[in-house]
């Protein structure tokens, strides 16, 4: 018996001397455990972490198997795995776990105990269990963290109604309105919050001076006293000045005895400036005495005017945020509105329209500025200027010297300015202006154009409104230059590059237009061919050169000659050809005859030497002349014919009478 008692003896020694380890590593294990839990840990430990938890459950699964599965062992291990679920996440930790726990319930197998080895795995699903359920348990806390919102996210996060603006509450009136609107609610609550702290402290009346910068002064903005239409209490002979030395000063002042206090003046300042910018002076006054001591009210008045300061600021804050609001919605609609325009014309009258709804102007105009040429054409004017688009803008205008100097202009009255400097072109009959805003579209460091517009009385247009048109004119810059520079393009495909008059591409689209347009309206069109007399000498006298400065003299005498619907080209060669929608040949011959006599008594200027030259002129009509539109052409050119043949310098019409041949070539019967 002792012999068995005493070979046991070392196998119990090892067995107890396991658990006491075991029972060491779990408590060091909780300790560990706590110090997390609570962030105690040094940041050494909290960057390896990862490591020691892994460190952590290898040794405490060896500790299980040299202890063959003890409840301490046991319970370490899952304290292991429980800071490898928290490292790792759950499955890893559980797998952790669920290893060193079956290991442990091997080895207790092994060593022929089957009621300890069932023991040891029910212990080891029980603490194997507590990872997953610890980290549901931090998950629903987390939830309810995310779901707790501060009083801060949920101001930031209170939805304001968008209230879309229209672009006319940029007119000065509108704009007005609203903000008086504003304002009688922001006095409102001034007055609201002066009454409360006038009850409090039981005075008998409080109120806020706005300083004025204008007047270098005080004026009374806010009281407490109900139903007044300005403070009833106030004694300005005896305390006016106590509250204007508060102001300058920028102190607390005080007015009674020692013992009772019936003034109290404080300075009311900007918080959000360095400066602290003066927005005016608080007084409290009772001719009873004020409740609170001196040294009370000393303490407690500067931040009772910096509460008030911030009411201040707010308030001035949200009025400018209102007019920045209602001034970028108000662009942003006439963005969307400019961009749906292609055509010059149509994007003229949108400016306008525009300019006119952002200001409280009568009338407006868009001018085109051609810097290389020094001057500009009016693109769009409203109808009461009387202002033809196509009008030519001089460099020594006002509107143009605005667009030399690319500065904007305001004339709060323009009559006297504009009667000594003519606003738009010296042509005109004086026409007083009371206000004027002139606005250069610059792009790129270059004008292109200018927005103007006219108020009907002087002074109707303000700084603020002019600001508005410049903000128009950047937004509206993309959309007239791309226009323009189409409108360029396309003036330049139809253009013929010597004379300044259309082409033979463009003349025949215009004369297949105007032949429909008669075929649908009825009436008459005329066509004239114009053709120079004896160009072939003038090029071999003088050169080519003097050739095309003829061309040139040509073609501005036809193009200043005819009306804006007519369509003067360069047939070819040394022959123009004039379309006339709507003409007789009698209204046809009148022009031609008018046209021929200008082109004789004007002499070409060349090189210093005076060239005299004549034209010949062949005019026919449809469907007067001819009753078919396709023979249009070639009964104009026989009737220049026959003016070459009877003595040039002369018109010739083809009449009806005249018998008109199916085909022709050059102008030559066949």
């Amino acid at each position: 018996m002792s012999t068995q008692t005493s070979a046991h003896a070392p196998a119990l020694a090892t067995h107890s001397w396991s658990i006491v380890l075991s029972t060491i590593a779990l408590v060091f294990a909780v300790a560990i455990a706590t110090a997390a839990i609570n962030g105690w840990l040094p940041p050494v430990v909290r960057r390896t972490r990862r490591a020691l938890a892994a460190g952590a459950v290898v040794l405490a699964t060896i500790l299980v198997v040299v202890s063959s599965g003890s409840g301490p062992s046991l319970v370490t291990v899952g304290l292991a795995a429980w800071a490898m679920a928290e490292t790792f996440g759950v499955g890893l930790g559980s797998a952790a776990f669920a290893v060193a726990a079956l290991s442990a319930a091997f080895a207790t197998l092994a060593k022929g105990s089957p009621t300890l080895a069932a023991g040891s795995a029910l212990l080891a699903a029980a603490v194997g269990a507590l990872p997953y359920f610890h980290a549901r348990r931090i998950a629903k806390v987390q939830a309810r963290r995310d779901r707790r919102v501060t009083r801060l996210e949920a101001q930031i996060a209170r939805p304001t109604p968008a209230r879309p603006m229209p672009t006319e509450a940029l007119k000065r009136e509108v704009l007005l309105s609203v903000e008086r609107t504003e304002a009688t609610k922001d006095l409102a609550i001034l007055d609201a919050f002066l009454r409360d702290v006038r009850d409090l402290i039981q005075a008998d009346e409080v109120i806020f001076w706005r300083w004025s910068e204008d007047r270098d002064t005080l004026l009374p903005h806010a009281w407490s006293t109900e139903e007044s239409d300005r403070p009833q209490y106030f004694r300005v002979k005896d305390w006016g000045a106590l509250a204007r030395w508060s102001a300058q000063e920028r102190i607390v002042t005080l007015d009674g005895t020692e013992t009772t206090t019936m003034l109290a003046a404080a300075p009311v300042l900007g918080a959000d400036n360095e400066d602290h910018v003066l927005h005016g002076v608080v007084t409290i006054s009772c001719n009873s005495g004020l409740a609170l001591e001196r040294e009370a009210v000393k303490a407690w008045l500067p931040r009772f005017a910096s509460q008030l300061a911030g009411y201040i600021e707010l308030f001035d804050m949200r009025t400018q945020y209102g007019r920045s609001s209602r001034r970028n919605q108000a662009l942003i609609e006439a963005m969307q509105r400019l961009q749906v325009h292609k055509s010059a014309e149509a994007l003229g009258s949108a400016v306008c329209e525009a300019a006119l709804e952002v200001t409280s102007g009568r009338s407006a105009l868009l001018i085109r500025w051609l810097p290389q040429d020094a001057y500009g054409l009016i693109q769009y004017a409203s109808r009461e200027l009387a202002l033809e688009p196509g009008m030519i803008i001089g460099k020594d205008t006002l509107v143009g010297r605005t667009c030399r100097e690319g500065m904007p202009l305001l004339l709060h009255d323009a009559r006297a300015v504009t009667r000594s400097e003519p606003a738009y072109t010296s042509t005109l009959a004086y026409r007083p202006i009371p206000s004027l805003v002139v606005v250069p579209v610059v792009c790129e460091q270059r004008v292109i154009g200018a927005i103007v517009v006219e108020g009907a009385e002087p002074g109707s247009i303000g700084v603020e409104e002019a600001r508005n048109v410049g903000l128009l004119a950047g937004v509206a810059r993309a959309f007239l230059e791309k226009v323009w520079e189409i409108e360029e393009v396309t003036l330049r495909a139809r253009t013929d590059a010597l004379t300044g008059l259309a082409n033979r591409r463009h003349f025949d689209e215009q004369l297949r237009r105007v032949l429909a347009e008669t075929d649908r309206f009825g009436g008459t069109s005329s066509l004239v061919l114009v053709d120079i007399d004896d160009f072939k000498v003038i090029n071999d006298t003088y050169g080519h050169e003097a050739g095309d400065a003829v061309l040139r003299h040509l073609g501005k005498i036809l193009g200043d000659g005819v009306r804006a619907v007519d369509i003067c080209a360069r047939f070819g060669g040394e022959e123009m050809a004039i379309l006339l929608p709507q003409t007789a040949i009698a209204g046809a011959t009148e022009l031609a005859e008018r046209l021929r006599t200008a082109i004789a008594d004007r002499a070409v200027l060349f090189e210093g030497t005076p060239i005299r030259v004549t034209a010949s002129f062949g005019i026919a009509g449809y469907p007067e002349t001819v009753p078919h539109g396709d023979w249009l052409f070639p009964a104009t050119d026989k009737a220049l014919y026959l003016a070459k043949e009877t003595g040039k310098n002369c018109v010739k019409s083809l009449l009806t009478s005249d018998g008109i041949p199916t085909k022709y070539q050059g102008g030559r019967q066949q």
